[in-house]
């Protein structure tokens, strides 16, 4: 019988309450570094627990202003191909909203206080 293995979430939960427990005790330059970690490892929590809706967001909305359908990777691409080719210059507002959005939901990932004024 194979043992239950902790969920990533729960990896990534520890170590980041491990390294917050830590911080206050390290010397000055070192409480940077766990700063630094903690935001790391805060990016990687927030990825595991969002990005996959973020990318279905983003590829809907491209099948929506590109009118077609296709991964995330080759949406992209055609958007880029048909923003080159002036395709969306009679339409900048929608490829904006959904630019502005895509931004964002990367944003919240990052770094969520950026929004938090917004």
């Amino acid at each position: 019988m194979a043992q239950d293995r902790p969920q990533a979430d729960d990896l990534l939960r520890t170590v980041r309450e491990f390294v917050e427990s830590l911080a206050p005790d390290l010397p000055r330059g070192r409480q940077f570094d766990a700063k630094v970690a903690l935001h790391l490892l805060g990016i990687v929590e927030r990825e595991g627990q969002a990005a996959a809706g973020y990318d279905a967001a983003e590829a809907d909305r491209l099948r929506r202003l590109l009118g077609r359908d296709g991964n995330l990777a080759d949406l992209n691409t055609d958007l880029c191909r048909r923003i080159r080719a002036g395709d969306f210059d009679d339409d900048w507002d929608a490829v904006l909203a959904h630019v502005s959005e895509t931004v964002t939901d990367k944003v919240r990932i990052v770094d969520p206080r950026r929004l938090a004024d917004t």
